[in-house]
């Protein structure tokens, strides 16, 4: 289940800053998840936060969430 903060942080953070007319929800969903696996293998100082963790413990509920969110906002 996706914390609150996640679906603050994709409304009020992800959303914003990736939404450029070039990206679809499903390519920033996608982005975020690689970006997390990536870093998600770190040592000490690359740990993955609460939100990485929750992010990528509900892949599918978070890329229905972005592009929901999304869509919301491109109706606006």
């Amino acid at each position: 289940m996706l914390l609150q903060e996640t679906k603050d942080y994709i409304k009020d953070v992800l959303l914003p800053d990736r939404m450029n007319g070039h990206n679809s929800a499903n390519a920033i969903a996608v982005d975020v998840l690689n970006e997390i696996e990536f870093f998600g293998e770190g040592d000490e100082l690359s740990r993955p936060t609460r939100l990485a963790r929750n992010i990528a413990a509900n892949r599918k509920e978070f890329t229905a969430y972005v592009v929901k969110t999304f869509q919301d906002v491109e109706e606006k």
